[in-house]
């Protein structure tokens, strides 16, 4: 079967090249204007090291037969500069059994760990930075029709047994904690994506970043965006309620010559001036265009693959095959 696949790769190798490598002249001229009409040059630069507070997670997780292993580390990185002031850690470990829905669950609880540490360690830095989309990371907002009890500063919907209800519950209590950090520190909470495929800019059939890395080489930032956060109501005893009002706006902006193209939501409808400034302070800790206390804060909670190893034997979750062909799902 294999080999099939390999001639059918020979036979689609220029095709799939073509696809994946971007030629500025096989563009229309009119979508580099269009382009180019919607980006701003600034050269961002500063003397100033503030303080910033980086938060990620890291995860493994393993499925086995008799249920889902998971193990989980968020952390909260406070920096002034590129020195390191202060971390604070969150780390998770446990099973799911029988593991339905367990990868979904185990995303959500790594969220609502990263959102709690941001909660916790917000006051500490100008900024607070976020690795990926706010949009995403809100997902879906949907009535809970089950009781359920918040309780800030805890993971309450670890406690339910049913493994469809937690995930609501999950995703529920999740909700909470990002209304809250919106609540309590507004647009200095900043959302960065390192890769995005919107295209709620341009609306081509290339995403926005692509035809921004595209026509553009200089730092600068593109024009705004603005939505409303929510689509739907929510009732006035949830918790949630304060998400209605909020506008999420996006932008992308590029911090240095030649470095990759950043997509940046925030909340409420920023100034230019705003927007210098955001990006003067970025720029201050940037490495290759990408600020480094989010790349210093994913490097400390990345599961690397000798950590998995080590997790594996720790667990004993090692089985040998009879035969190496047979396949791993049976253990």
């Amino acid at each position: 079967m294999i080999e099939k696949v390999y001639q059918e790769l020979i036979i689609k190798r220029s095709e799939l090249l073509g696809k994946l490598n971007i030629v500025q002249a096989d563009l229309d001229k009119k979508l580099e204007t269009l382009v180019k009409n919607n980006w701003e040059e600034f050269t961002p630069s500063s003397t100033i090291r503030r303080k910033m507070v980086a938060v990620d997670g890291g995860q493994f997780v393993k499925e086995l037969r008799t249920g889902t292993v998971f193990v989980l580390n968020a952390e909260a990185l406070i920096t002034e500069g590129v020195q390191i002031l202060n971390t604070d850690q969150e780390v998770k470990a446990g099973v799911f059994r029988p593991g339905n829905k367990a990868k979904e669950r185990v995303g959500e609880l790594m969220a609502i760990m990263e959102l709690k540490l941001a909660l916790q360690n917000g006051g500490s830095g100008t900024w607070i930075l976020m690795d990926g989309s706010l949009k995403k990371k809100l997902g879906e907002v949907k009535q809970l029709d089950a009781d359920f009890e918040f309780r800030e500063g805890e993971i309450t919907s670890l406690n339910q047994e049913d493994e469809d209800i937690m995930l609501l519950h999950m995703v529920y209590e999740k909700q909470v904690y990002l209304s809250q950090l919106l609540d309590r520190f507004g647009s200095r909470t900043v959302w960065i994506s390192k890769m995005s495929r919107t295209k709620d800019l341009f609306h081509q059939d290339l995403s926005d970043i692509t035809l921004l890395e595209t026509f553009t080489r200089g730092p600068g930032f593109s024009t705004v965006k603005c939505r409303p956060l929510l689509r739907n109501q929510v009732e006035d005893h949830d918790r949630r309620k304060s998400l209605e009002g909020v506008e999420v706006c996006s932008f992308y902006a590029r911090l240095d010559q030649n470095e990759n193209v950043l997509r940046i939501d925030l909340i409420g409808r920023p100034t230019t001036g705003f927007i210098r400034d955001l990006l003067n302070d970025l720029y201050s800790v940037s490495v290759k265009g990408y600020p480094y206390p989010l790349v210093r804060v994913h490097y400390d909670v990345k599961v690397s693959r000798n950590d998995r190893k080590r997790i594996i034997e720790m667990l004993n979750l090692r089985r040998r095959r009879g035969v190496e062909w047979w396949p791993g799902q049976f253990y």
